[in-house]
């Protein structure tokens, strides 16, 4: 029975990958995609139009944008619970009583919980770099300086938004070395025509900030739950979020679970190797 506990739901933004959701499908279950901290819905365009096409029956893929990122309305709460009650909403505002999802990193904890507290509303579980052992791997050790250097960026509203985009990785090049990180963070700068031409973040920087140690960096400690439906843990062979050492409570709590290993892959495993990623996601989807 699907049931809120918390006060705080948001009316998450989704998309229907391809817009071809109702060529096909039959009593085939959906499949919803959940992205990572900083990231969006748009990330996961390309994959989900492939597996929309790849899948056998075709499935309806929707990706959403979590609380505080996106498309999604802000709060002052981020928690796995709470984006595991909006999940549970969404559900039932799009009328699916079951479907496969795919969580990426904070997505993917959030898809975990949503598999162990809701078990009957998940048909399979795609879990991507991350596992539900406490803390995260190193390469999210200086998030909450990230925060506070997006927090500090100032950008005239004169500025084009290809300025501003690089007066944003300009100043975030002081704080971090990595292009292609400030390049995914700069992708939530957005000018906004109806504020007189202000840029502002899309993601809740605030909340995030405040949230990110309790509510992002640690996965809720859970007895008595077990997911018993077929899990696939995918990870990235130099990534350091799925350790030897987090494989036996992987196993407790999702007893029917394998993980495979992607060569050559960092965190972002799913943009870093796509097609490797897309083959491992759709053999078990199509099983």
């Amino acid at each position: 029975m699907m049931t809120s506990h918390l006060s705080t739901q948001c009316t998450l933004s989704l998309s229907r990958a391809h817009r071809y959701e109702n060529n096909g499908g039959g009593d085939a279950h959906p499949v919803l995609i959940l992205h990572g901290l900083f990231g969006s819905k748009s990330n996961w365009n390309s994959l989900a139009k492939a597996f929309h096409k790849n899948t056998k029956p075709v499935r309806k893929i929707y990706a959403i944008d979590a609380r505080n990122h996106g498309d999604s309305p802000h709060s002052d709460q981020h928690s796995y619970e709470h984006m595991v009650e909006d999940m549970v909403a969404l559900y039932k505002s799009i009328g699916i009583e079951r479907a496969s999802i795919i969580g990426h990193s904070m997505g993917g904890r959030a898809m975990m919980l949503l598999a162990l507290r809701y078990p009957e509303l998940v048909e399979k579980a795609i879990i991507v770099d991350i596992s539900p052992s406490p803390g995260l791997g190193t390469s999210n050790t200086n998030i909450p300086l990230f925060l506070q250097s997006m927090k500090m960026i100032q950008i005239g509203p004169e500025a084009t938004i290809h300025q501003a985009r690089r007066i944003a990785d300009e100043q975030l090049a002081k704080i971090i070395a990595e292009k292609p990180l400030r390049d995914f963070l700069i992708t939530n700068l957005v000018k906004n025509e109806q504020d007189g031409g202000r840029f502002h973040w899309r993601i809740n920087l605030e909340s995030l900030e405040r949230n990110f140690h309790t509510g992002v960096a640690q996965f809720p400690t859970l007895t008595g739950h077990r997911f018993e439906g077929p899990t696939l843990f995918i990870a990235g062979g130099r990534s350091d979020y799925v350790k030897p050492a987090d494989v036996p409570l992987i196993k407790t709590l999702f007893p029917n679970s394998d993980i495979k290993y992607v060569k050559d892959a960092g965190h972002w495993v799913h943009s870093e190797k796509s097609a490797e990623f897309a083959k491992l996601v759709l053999d078990f989807l199509n099983e």
